[in-house]
């Protein structure tokens, strides 16, 4: 198993690509904690995971990531932090209210930032620290209605080639997924709008398809890969 021996946390881990992750990680031999808004999915999720926790709550929120860190403490450290948690929108840009703006920014970049801020004392503990963001391809590929959410994924990529630089010299590695849409809850409403002709592998990505890339990213392969950008898009971007 890759990730034996190693302890996650994986952000919004209660659906889609987070589940995903999770789930990927438990059954390569990783101590997984959780975090996500619906205790009854994150606890169920957990149980089926076997070496997990679940961390309910709100990453906005300071008692959240308390908990977060009490959680990893309880563990005995870190290994991987997997910044997937996000939220999206759908506005033009001269019809976002403050609340939108602060709701995606908030939870995008802000709590993402946060969230590293207080865990990255432990990943740096010992060499072969492990981040990995999730971001979009939406940074290079823009599209109408997504100003906020697509300036919130480019500010997490600025995040994660500083982060290779800070905490590189530790041993620690910080690489961002740029991802299209991929087949999970969170962009249900925008598949239809996919024109499988622009994509050369002619198939919309999956779950799977992004847990078995972040395996390798949090495994001790990647070690010498730091700070990429890397699109797994099935050529969209190319």
């Amino acid at each position: 198993m890759r990730l034996s021996g190693k302890i996650a946390l994986v952000t919004g881990g209660t659906s889609g690509i987070g589940e995903g992750i999770a789930r990927r990680f438990g059954a390569e031999g990783a101590t997984v904690v959780l975090t996500g808004r619906r205790a009854d999915l994150g606890d169920q999720i957990a149980k089926e995971i076997g070496a997990a926790t679940f961390v309910p709550g709100d990453l906005t929120s300071p008692e959240t990531r308390h908990a977060l860190v009490a959680a990893v403490e309880a563990h005995g450290g870190l290994d991987v932090l997997v910044n997937n948690a996000a939220a999206f929108g759908d506005t033009l840009t001269d019809q976002v209210t403050d609340d939108e703006f602060d709701r995606i920014v908030g939870l995008n970049f802000r709590a993402a930032y946060l969230v590293t801020r207080d865990v990255v004392p432990y990943l740096i503990r010992k060499p072969g620290g492990r981040i990995v963001n999730i971001s979009s391809i939406g940074v290079t590929r823009a599209w109408p209605g997504a100003s906020v959410y697509n300036a919130s994924k480019a500010a997490l990529e600025s995040l994660t080639q500083t982060w290779a630089h800070e905490y590189g010299p530790y041993g620690l590695t910080a690489n961002a997924l740029t991802l299209p849409i991929v087949d999970a809850p969170m962009s249900l409403a925008a598949r239809e709008h996919v024109d499988l002709e622009a994509i050369p592998s002619r198939r919309i990505g999956t779950v799977a398809d992004v847990a078995d890339m972040a395996v390798f990213l949090a495994g001790d392969e990647s070690g010498y890969l730091n700070g990429a950008r890397i699109p797994l898009d099935g050529g969209q971007t190319a």
